[in-house]
């Protein structure tokens, strides 16, 4: 099976992301009584726009105030509606319209609550889905005919359930046309409602447009495979492993009548367009976090009968043959590229080794790359800080902090960094600039560098921009790759930063030793692309922006998305080579045997919400339910509906919650669900107060150590017994797991509503 395509799963997304994550009130949906306002002529725009509004919405009387906002966009008018009582913010109504689109609707009423406890859904999927047809052509009525549903997920601790709708057009769906109704899940009732739609637009039919099949080859001209080395850590066992993946250089979109690569975005940037009205983007922002200063406070201990074992005798010794920060600093001022001189102090520095987890380790250390054999003893690095001193900082034009990390032992530089610089750089010498970096590399990264290559940027000419080019390159940081077999390496790397004036500002490098590099006998391209091709489709969808006038103008597009293939086997994988797993909607699984079981109903209404036992289309009913199986499907079933969310660990013989003479291997039994049941539902505690409990069973004495646990589960109606027996020894089932835990809700949702 082909890998699902993604098409518009990312217009739900953007639209969701802009609704307002709060309660909200039902709304009322009707059209206008005989002897309302309605629109003539004359009217204002303002007045046509709430027009609109109140055919298609009831707004309460209660809610007597009333406000908007206008504004236009794109040669389009925006309006925001509000309502609510007199100085009170709930309940409150609003509502924004485009054009004649209704965009959004909430009612916020702080006094309505949407997370009562678990529940199990009164409406089917069905209906939901029904309700959601219903309020969307009542809010829009141009939308019908153009969009498709898809129930969201629904939650047995949340009342709220989200459908999504996505347009189409010529069959085609359109991005980002589309929005999400939520609705509750019990009474149908309108909480939300939230769209983004183009009106007036128009779409090429695509009768004309290239197959998918054309497209595959069109694509193989677009995009480049690269094969890297990925070596991942096994954190336990430190070893590593390293494998083969080929990574795309291309997954913008693809023109799907021409096969070329779209000009959508430049076309939007060119015109000063946009794909949404009010727009979402936004830059990160960057910087470098500052180096923090430690004061250190020197104490003198009376060292009189103090004694040190071997081990810390060893380190002692270790410690006496370290450099000291003095030691270093007039190192580094031999050291042309550190360039440190008197005119700097030392402000803090650290010594730590490689061994130590609460400390920041380097990027990598300097032993020798092609060595096998392992060093006995860990490495020690320090880490100065040095600032220029404090009565040139007002004056000095250099940089005034300068961070070097060195190997503790062998003075050598694993990292240097230099910020703050006082004054203006003139323009990159690239030539020049390129010429000091090759340099620092062959001196600082001696003993590996063989083994890494320029890259190809490093030579590009300087940067210039702005009108008349007033703005250019200062620095450049001057990249080195590592290749094994001729790949390369990902993640292993040399980084040299070059200012205008020669000054080396940084050299850091990341390079991973001991690992076992495969062959590079991998898949050519071509072999690939046909196995890529085998396992995913393209994305084929309608895209576009509304220009300056407020036109519309759209793009038939085909794109792929980003993958990972294992170049030795052409499977897709994750980012490591490691094989990677498909997402399966666990909800949608049709199970094949328990058709016509008494607990079926049980098991199908618990994967519904989400609670679920097996991934596959057995749900092997008959047999005993594991331990942490039970353990995972109650904690999701109760999830918010606990009180306290203690720690289970999966019991031993002889621990609280087993039976010595029960079965003691990974199944539960009775006894020990009661006991998960009174932990997670938060009366583990009164569970094991002593003296207090009598039971209903003949079968549970007053000496059973899990006595109130048993009490509490059968109080609660979460275990019943049988002909007045509780059967504690007895293992649980899975369709009985599912059974108990879903009365259980049934009985709960009954009592609370």
């Amino acid at each position: 099976m082909k890998r699902s395509k993604a098409t518009i799963a990312k217009t739900a997304a953007l639209i969701m992301a802009a609704m307002m994550a709060s309660a909200a009130m039902p709304m009322s949906i009707y059209a206008v009584p005989s002897g309302g306002t309605t629109s003539s002529s004359s009217d204002t725009d303002l007045q046509t726009a709430l027009t609109t509004v109140k055919k298609r919405i009831n707004v309460p009387d209660e809610l007597t105030e009333f406000e908007y906002s206008t504004g236009e966009e794109y040669k389009t008018k925006i309006y925001n509606f509000i309502w609510h009582k007199k100085d009170e913010y709930s309940p409150r109504l609003e509502v924004n319209v485009v054009g004649n689109t209704i965009t959004y609707y909430n009612y916020y009423d702080s006094s309505k609550n949407y997370y009562g406890g678990a529940s199990i859904a009164k409406l089917s999927n069905d209906q939901i889905i029904a309700k959601a047809k219903e309020y969307v052509y009542q809010l829009d009525p141009d939308l019908k005919d153009k969009v498709k549903f898809e129930l969201g997920y629904l939650s047995i601790n949340n009342d709220k359930v989200n459908v999504s709708f996505s347009r189409y057009e010529n069959d085609v769906p359109v991005s980002p046309n589309g929005g999400s109704v939520t609705i509750d899940k019990n009474t149908g009732e309108l909480i939300s409602f939230s769209a983004n739609w183009w009106e007036n637009a128009s779409f090429d039919p695509p009768k004309n447009a290239k197959t998918e099949k054309e497209i595959e080859e069109a694509y193989k001209s677009l995009c480049k495979l690269t094969p890297y080395y990925k070596i991942t850590t096994n954190w336990e066992t430190k070893e590593k492993t390293a494998r083969i993946v080929y990574e795309p250089d291309f997954n913008s979109e693809i023109d799907a009548f021409t096969g070329k690569k779209s000009t959508i975005w430049e076309d939007m940037q060119n015109e000063d367009g946009t794909p949404y009205y009010g727009g979402y983007y936004a830059n990160p922002a960057t910087g470098v976090d500052a180096v923090e200063e430690a004061a250190v406070e020197e104490t003198a201990d009376n060292d009189a009968g103090v004694y040190f074992t071997e081990a810390e005798l060893k380190k002692i010794e270790i410690d006496k043959s370290l450099i000291t920060p003095e030691q270093a600093f007039e190192q580094l001022k031999k050291d042309k590229f550190a360039a440190l001189t008197d005119d700097y102090e030392i402000k803090s520095y650290d010594v730590y080794s490689d061994e130590t987890t609460d400390r920041p380790v380097p990027l990598a250390n300097d032993k020798n790359p092609d060595s096998k054999e392992k060093e006995k003893e860990p490495n020690y690095y320090m880490s100065i800080n040095f600032s220029v001193k404090s009565n040139l900082k007002n004056t000095y034009k250099g940089y005034k902090n300068i961070s070097v990390q060195i190997n503790a032992k062998t003075g050598s530089i694993v990292n240097i960094y230099k910020y703050s610089k006082s004054g203006d750089l003139p323009k990159l010498d690239v030539s020049n600039a390129k010429a000091i970096a090759d340099s620092v590399s062959k001196t600082y990264a001696k003993d590996m560098i063989s083994g890494y290559k320029p890259d190809k940027s490093n030579s590009d000419p300087v940067k210039t921009w702005g009108t008349n080019n007033e703005y250019y390159e200062t620095s450049r940081t001057f990249v080195y790759n590592r290749y094994v077999n001729g790949i390369q390496v990902y993640g292993d790397w040399i980084h040299i930063t070059v200012d205008s004036e020669g000054t080396v500002t940084n050299y850091s490098f990341n390079h991973t030793e001991d690992v076992e590099f495969p062959s590079a006998d991998i898949l050519s391209a071509d072999e690939a692309f046909a196995k890529l091709y085998e396992q995913m489709d393209f994305n084929y969808y309608y895209d576009g922006w509304i220009t300056k006038d407020g036109k519309v103008k759209t793009y038939l597009i085909y794109q792929m998305d980003f993958f990972y293939l294992n170049a030795k086997t052409g499977k897709l994988c994750s980012w490591n080579g490691e094989d990677a797993k498909e997402s399966i909607d666990t909800t949608k699984i049709k199970y094949t045997d328990i058709k016509g079981i008494p607990q079926e109903k049980a098991i199908l209404e618990l994967q519904r919400h989400g609670a679920m036992l097996s991934e596959d289309k057995k749900f092997r009913p008959n047999d005993n339910i594991e331990y942490k199986e039970f353990e995972n499907l109650l904690y999701s079933a109760l999830n918010d509906d606990v009180l306290v969310a203690e720690e289970v660990e999966v019991p031993v013989e002889g621990q609280s919650g087993i039976s010595k003479k029960a079965d003691t291997s990974k199944y539960i039994t009775r006894e020990q669900a009661a006991v998960i049941f009174t932990k997670a539902s938060g009366y583990g505690k009164y569970a094991e107060l002593k003296g207090i409990y009598k039971t209903p069973f003949s079968d549970v004495k007053s000496s059973n150590e899990n006595i109130g646990a048993i009490a509490i589960a059968y109080a609660k109606g979460f275990l019943k017994g049988e002909n007045g027996k509780f059967d504690g020894e007895k293992n649980i089932t899975r369709a009985e797991a599912a059974q108990i835990i879903y009365d259980y809700i049934i009985d709960h949702q009954n009592t609370a509503k």
